[in-house]
Parts: structure tokens; sequence; C-alpha cells
């Protein structure tokens, strides 16, 4: 059984690259990539370009800080690392006394187990099982499938979790709930790509997926197949006699446009209230109106509301839209100083986001403003910011008390209201994988390595000073113990603990924590500012 038509008056597919890949010869990309020029394989839609929308394209397999970022934490919760410093003000004695007062992992992991739900004791086990909720470090995805069930697909996605385009298959399988392998590979601006992937794919692009033995090397056509090889899944195109249907060609090449208009100002050198920001809010406008047609179109059809890009349900129009509109929603306040996301001038667009975050596999997969504002500038050059967005970087990055105790409501959303619940996420990563945690933050105060690499906040090749190990694992310790206390009570810390060491191994710590490649951005907020309780204890 083939796709279904999604149109009877203004469509008749048989590819969905055709749809999502309105662009004609090449694909032009600004970045310096291997992938700068890359050949479609797919015919043009028989209608008029928009001038500059359609030529421009983020590389497929754009790297990140954040990427070796979280070289950091996300492999620190596989038990890699990420970037260094030389330290080489570090004045601190390792050998000088040190009376530990902070419980021991094993004590730490107790106290956390008498706190957890069921299924927050059963997250390894059905992770490992395939059964778990859509989680970054899930290998296997069995959903529904009987026990024994070899998935037919294998998604080929980068380690971090920042590629957008592998992001928008991977929702797709989630949505679908197509039983799945996972293979993770690096971006170029943060580690080298293994041999065996550069045999299966020679441009080292992502993501790749194999359908039934069969490799498949561009997002689109990957999502196209999975659409064609699995009908009964869920499946993401409307059927012809839906009302939404004749609105997805306009609606995809909708979301190229905003694109083109987002990319373009976030790298140029810009003023406030300038004709790109205002061909921007323009689009920002066009998508509202969209959204607000689509919940109009669902009430008169019997929906209740209708807040995704079809209406009720989610369709291949939200997975295309999602990667984009979550990055702009972070880059724009950060860089522009423009709010989108609660801002009263497109209601609808707050109301997608909401309606997306109350699904599973989208709340699963979503990055907070930090990781998204930090892998944008090694993946697409320099991004340029205006003095209006000051107050709002601030707060992003950390800077003030935006990552202390006790934490306050700011621009971005927070999603798990629970905060009990946070804190215990934020102490179960950390447990599970305590000394490569350790050992990577002591690349604070080691020395940088060699060859470097594009993104400032990784360097995979750092080496860390292991002699204060016994200092930094304390007061790691500190930092979970104040998360499973709820900050409550007077802090008792361990003697000796070497201040200029700790401070800056906590906060190269804090800086790296990658999301959702490691936890959520609830549980990063917590472990952020349960780190930062200590460090200050310190001063």
């Amino acid at each position: 059984m083939g796709m279904r038509a999604i149109s009877v008056t203004v469509l008749s597919l048989t590819s969905l690259s055709l749809l999502i890949n309105p662009s004609k010869g090449f694909a032009v990309s600004s970045w310096k990539t291997p992938f700068a020029l890359r050949p479609r394989s797919v015919t043009p839609l028989p209608t008029a370009r928009t001038p500059g929308v359609h030529n421009l394209r983020m590389p497929r397999e754009g790297a990140s800080k954040l990427g070796m970022q979280f070289g950091g934490l996300a492999n620190l919760l596989r038990g890699g690392g990420g970037g260094g410093s030389s330290g080489s003000g570090n004045k601190d004695d390792p050998d000088a006394p040190l009376t530990d007062k902070a419980p021991s992992w094993t004590d730490l992991k107790t106290m956390l187990e008498k706190q957890q739900t069921q299924e927050e004791r059963d997250f390894r086990s059905q992770l490992a099982s395939g059964r778990s909720k859509t989680h970054s470090l899930a290998t296997l995805r069995m959903f529904d499938a009987p026990d024994g069930t070899e998935p037919r697909v294998t998604l080929y996605r980068d380690v971090a979790a920042w590629c957008p385009y592998c992001e928008k298959v991977w929702l797709q399988l989630e949505e679908k709930r197509i039983p799945y392998k996972v293979e993770k590979v690096n971006m170029r601006c943060y580690g080298d790509k293994p041999d065996w992937f550069m045999r299966m794919q020679p441009s080292g692009g992502i993501p790749v997926a194999k359908i039934d033995g069969r490799v498949i090397t561009e997002s689109n056509d990957i999502m196209q197949a999975l659409e064609d090889t699995f009908p009964d899944h869920n499946p993401l195109t409307p059927d012809a006699s839906d009302p939404q249907a004749p609105r997805v060609r306009g609606l995809l090449r909708l979301e190229r446009e905003i694109f083109s208009a987002w990319f373009r100002w976030l790298v140029s050198s810009t003023r406030a209230g300038d004709a790109q920001q205002k061909n921007f809010e323009g689009l920002m406008d066009r998508v509202d109106a969209e959204l607000a047609q689509s919940h109009d179109i669902a009430t008169a059809n019997g929906a209740k509301e209708g807040r995704l890009f079809l209406g009720d349900k989610l369709s291949i129009v939200d997975c295309m839209f999602a990667p984009f509109l979550e990055r702009m929603v972070a880059s724009v306040p950060y860089f522009k100083g423009l709010l989108i996301r609660n801002n009263p001038r497109w209601p609808h667009v707050t109301m997608w986001f909401e309606a997306m975050e109350q699904r599973e596999a989208f709340s699963g997969i979503e990055s907070d403003y930090y990781t998204h504002v930090h892998n944008l500038a090694p993946q697409i050059g320099t991004c340029w910011s205006h003095k209006e967005a000051k107050a709002y970087a601030d707060e992003i990055d950390g800077r003030g008390d935006a990552w202390k105790l006790p934490l306050k409501e700011g621009i971005e959303p927070v999603q798990i209201s629970d905060e009990a619940a946070a804190r215990r996420e934020a102490a179960e990563r950390v447990i599970a994988n305590h000394e490569a945690i350790v050992k990577f933050a002591l690349r604070a105060v080691g020395q940088k390595g060699f060859p470097g690499v594009s993104s400032p906040l990784a360097d995979p090749n750092a080496v860390p000073d292991l002699r204060f190990t016994p200092q930094v694992d304390a007061a790691m310790r500190h930092v979970v113990a104040s998360l499973l206390q709820g900050g409550q009570g007077e802090l008792e810390l361990s003697e000796g603990l070497p201040r200029y060491t700790v401070q800056e191994c906590l906060q190269y710590f804090n800086e790296r924590i990658s999301v959702p490649r490691d936890m959520s951005w609830s549980a990063r907020r917590q472990l952020c500012a349960h780190a930062n309780r200590i460090s200050d204890a310190l001063s």
C-alpha cells in the first residue's frame, strides 16, 4: 500500500520529497561543510519559487558547541567527555587534607530509591528493553511489538541529539510507533565519523536510515519511505477527503520561507526593527494565522480544538516545523531580543507548543534554549546579537541568579511542574555514571586537547587533572545530596575542598549539560541550581 493522496484538487503525490523539497537543482548553504552543495534527487514542484527561500538550508549534520558541550554530560552519561581548559591559574594543592563529609554514592543511591516512584526505578530496565517513554538515551524502541521482534528500521543520528534533520525523522518514528534501533555517530564539529559509517555513507551526512536493509541518506526520503513502508502505523499524511489536506503544500512552503528568513537574520549584522526583522515577524504572523485557520477548520468539522497544523491530529507538517520552530523560539530572544513564545502577537504558536509538549514523543525529544543557542554557531557561523537581547541572553546563559535557588519562572516554560521529580531525574543521571562525570568535570583544571574542534565548549582530546579526583568527587556528592534534600537545611560541606578547583569544575559541568541528550530541561535547571548552591557555599 503506497502513501495516500494528500489533496484531490491540488496534489497528486508519489513522493513526500516533492512536497517537502520544492527546491530545484542544488541546496546551497553558507556553511563551509562538505554538504554546501548537495544535488537534489527530486523533481521540483510546478510552482513559482520564492526568491532566496528554497536554495538555503542548514547542513544536515550541523555540529554544536554543546555537541562536545556535552561531549560532556551526554558522554558522561555514557562514559565519554567534552571540552577542557588549561587550568594554568590553579594554585590549589591536590595533597591538602580533605575531611570527606558527603554521603557515599551507595548511600545516595539508597536515598534516591526511597524517593523514586516505581516508574522511575524501572527507567534503566525499560530503556534497555526498548519500552521506555521517548528518550535520547534509548538505542532500541519496541513500543507494542511482541518480544523477540526484530526492528526493520535502524536510524543513524547524532550523538548529541542536536541535528534538526535527525529530529524530524526521530519524531516521525516515535509518533508512528515503528520499532527501530538507534546508532549514534559524531558530528564533525566535535568528533570523527567511524570508518564503518563512512563506508555506508561516504559523505558522512546524517540522518541515515536502513529500512529492510536498504540505506536511505536524505531525511525527507527517509520520511517518505517510512510512510510508504508502514502505512498501518499511524499515517501522518491526511486522506484526500480531509478538509485540512489542501493546506499541506502551502504550509510546507511556509516552513521553508520562515526557516530562510530566520537563518539569514541570525547570521546577519542587523539592527532591531530593520527590514529583516519585519520580514521575519511577517512570516510569524502567517504561521500564527495558519494555526488559527487549522483550529477553525477542525472545530467546524466536529473537533473540540485544533492546535496543530492540520487540526487536532499530529501530521507530517508538524514534524517538519518542529525542529526549526524549536530553534527559533530559543535563538531569536537570545540573539535578537524578540520573544516568540508567550508573545501575545502569536498566541496560536504558543498553543501549538503547548499541544506538542503534551505528546510523549515531542516532550522526550524537545531541547532547551541554552542547548540550542550554543550549538548554532559551530553549525552556521557567527550569530549576530542585538543589544536589546542582553537581558534574555543573560537569563538563558544562567547569569545573575537565573541558575540559583530559589528558581524563578523565566522566558522558557518548565515542562515538569513537579520539581521533586525533576530533582530525582537529575540525581539519577549523575549517580548512574558518577565516575565518568567527575573525570569529565576535571577537564576544567586539566590541559586542553590537541587537535581542537570547532565547538568552543568542546574538547574531546582534553586531559583531566585527576589529582583532584577525591575533592571533586566529594563536591559532586554534595550536589546530589542537595538535590535529594530539596536544598533544605544547612549545608555541612567536606573540610578542605579546594575552592578554585571545585568552583571551576562545577561551572564547567553546568555549562555542558545538554538537553535532551542528558536529561530534561526541568532536571537540568535543578542540577545547575544545586551545583551553584555548593559552589557558592565555598565562597
